[in-house]
């Protein structure tokens, strides 16, 4: 499983610098996930936390911590895509920290 785990974090960092967001330093948000699942199947929503969705944002320096006073808000919802499913993340609230 950790090794599950790592190829996660290190997919999320490569994404996340991929796209450009890499290095934001983002001291304080709100995050929101949404995950649409291909199949009406029973899953529990604690099998979904995002706990190395939120470690390649920190790794890749999106996102300064992972702690309360970074990420004051963490919210969860899934549904049911059969055609499309995916993760999606949304960041609210964002405050930067300013250079200098």
């Amino acid at each position: 499983m950790n090794a599950l785990k790592q190829k996660w974090k290190d997919f999320i960092k490569w994404f996340v610098e991929e796209q450009g967001y890499g290095n934001l330093r983002i001291e304080r948000c709100e995050i929101s996930q949404f995950i649409y699942y291909p199949t009406n199947r029973r899953r529990d929503i604690d099998n979904s936390v995002p706990k190395f969705i939120l470690d390649g944002l920190v790794e890749s320096g999106m996102v300064v911590d992972d702690d309360f006073k970074h990420i004051t808000k963490l919210t969860l919802q899934c549904g049911v895509d059969p055609a499309r499913p995916r993760t999606m993340l949304v960041l609210s609230g964002i405050e930067r920290r300013q250079p200098g």
